[in-house]
């Protein structure tokens, strides 16, 4: 089980790679958007439209990521300054078997967080299946 703060840290690392994508994703969209160059067929312009109303809807993602990205901030400032840690305080946390991170504050109260170890699952650990296929008919 996770607890509060270490909930709060994840979400931020989550939320923050998650937006990061997102942000991508809408720069391409934006990046190759079609214009209008006298088209005449309506499904010319019907694709067009289309393609705006898909970037509005990833522009949205954005806006709501953000937004959870903020809430997720203030959490993590409300807790390390309900125990007084220091800005510039390194704490290490983990999304256990993906990766290991480092978080911390700085006089400002912008939170950073950095990747520092990933987890490779073990191949022969329990949480990995292996199926084995065979050809044939005859239950070889």
């Amino acid at each position: 089980m996770t607890g509060d703060f270490t909930a709060y840290c994840n979400d931020f690392y989550r939320l923050t790679e998650l937006l990061a994508s997102r942000e991508a994703h809408f720069q391409t969209l934006v990046d190759n958007a079609p214009y209008y160059n006298g088209q005449f067929y309506l499904s010319d312009i019907d694709a067009i439209i289309t393609y705006y109303r898909n970037a509005q809807a990833a522009k949205a993602k954005i806006d709501s990521t953000f937004a959870d990205l903020k809430e997720a901030e203030r959490n993590i400032l409300l807790i390390m300054r309900h125990f007084d840690i220091p800005p510039g305080t390194v704490l290490i946390g983990e999304i256990p078997g993906e990766l290991t991170y480092e978080i911390w504050v700085n006089e400002h109260d912008a939170i950073f967080i950095n990747k520092i170890k990933e987890h490779i699952p073990d191949p022969d650990g329990p949480e990995i299946m292996v199926f084995k296929f065979t050809l044939g008919g005859d239950g070889e």
